[in-house]
């Protein structure tokens, strides 16, 4: 009963720093990219920054698929955070 109850524990700490990282990290990005010359950049080179954002998640997605495999967790991650990745680099290069 101890055992489970300091497994949940640790499961519930795992996932309140997860959530504490992501808040953190788009703090930090929000903060980043609502300077005036960070934007600016962002505005100028934005289907730059698409084509390379898709190209960076393609090459996760094939390393995550074919060099770490996906029976491994490292090749999970790399392949979702690839994912991720192509996505939004797919986004910005798609006229709205």
């Amino acid at each position: 009963m101890l055992a489970s109850v300091a497994e949940f524990g640790r499961t519930l700490l795992f996932l309140l720093a997860g959530v504490v990282l992501v808040g953190a990290l788009a703090h930090g990005l929000g903060w980043l990219l609502a300077r005036r010359r960070t934007a600016e950049f962002v505005w100028e080179a934005w289907n730059l920054l698409g084509a390379g954002l898709l190209a960076a998640g393609v090459a996760a997605i094939g390393y995550g698929w074919w060099g770490l495999g996906l029976h491994s967790g490292g090749g999970n991650l790399l392949l979702g955070v690839g994912v991720l990745l192509a996505s939004a680099g797919i986004w910005m290069l798609v006229p709205i």
